[in-house]
């Protein structure tokens, strides 16, 4: 049934990474409910005998001006804390979810960290920030309610999602195909030009190894021969 849907999918027009995605998504609840002894004993997901589709790889630049642009442009939205949500997308290269579930007991603004307790991959994971991003969050939240969501909606407990507040930022600074998830990718080529390998580098995003491999590579390559040269070419 599932093949069927796929195949019905791509007849509509449909994107590989919309169809995977989907299939994911019912995985999750197939999972979920095994986890909830909802399911038979012995149970497997059908979802894991689906071969995934070939997606395109998206690689995302940004230059320098862009980047500018884009933090300094987040201090217009009518909600002061947008800023700071911003500055961590791009410090952190964190998943939108991992950002907006966040709780304050989760963020240690001395160290720069905060914890993801559950993450895609199943696993824990930190992000870290910088001084000065921690700085603006010492300045947005001058008042921080124990156990509170750093960005809850009107509803308590609700996240905001700030998808107006984002689509309007990118469209002034002339990059409407600009994504939340894309500073994620922005992220990865910054810590691999860096000199940071893709095995640390996905350690850092909570990120499949082999996936940066495919996307990025090049990016390793090239900042390890860079190192190389800067101490064998002096011999």
């Amino acid at each position: 049934m599932l093949e069927r849907c796929i195949e019905a999918m791509q007849a509509a027009g449909y994107k590989n990474s919309t169809i995977n995605r989907d299939i994911s998504q019912i995985g999750s609840i197939y999972k979920w409910a095994k986890a909830k002894r909802m399911a038979p004993k012995g149970f497997r997901s059908p979802t894991l005998e689906i071969m995934r589709l070939e997606e395109a790889v998206r690689i995302v630049h940004l230059s320098d001006t862009e980047r500018r642009k884009l933090l300094a442009g987040s201090f217009a939205a009518r909600d002061s804390r947008f800023a700071a949500f911003v500055h961590l997308l791009y410090d952190t290269g964190a998943r939108y979810s991992e950002l907006i579930e966040r709780r304050w007991p989760d963020v240690d603004l001395d160290r720069g960290t905060i914890l993801c307790h559950t993450t895609k991959t199943g696993r824990p994971r930190v992000l870290f920030f910088t001084g000065s991003t921690g700085d603006l969050m010492r300045k947005t939240w001058t008042w921080r309610e124990p156990g509170a969501l750093l960005f809850e909606g009107r509803l308590p407990g609700v996240p905001i999602r700030y998808r107006a507040a984002w689509r309007e930022l990118v469209a002034g600074i002339g990059r409407p195909d600009l994504h939340m998830h894309d500073l994620r990718h922005v992220a990865a080529q910054r810590l691999l030009k860096g000199g940071v390998t893709i095995g640390v580098a996905s350690q850092i995003l909570g990120h499949s190894s082999a996936i940066l491999q495919k996307r990025y590579g090049h990016l390793e390559t090239g900042a390890l021969q860079e190192a190389a040269m800067s101490v064998l070419g002096d011999e």
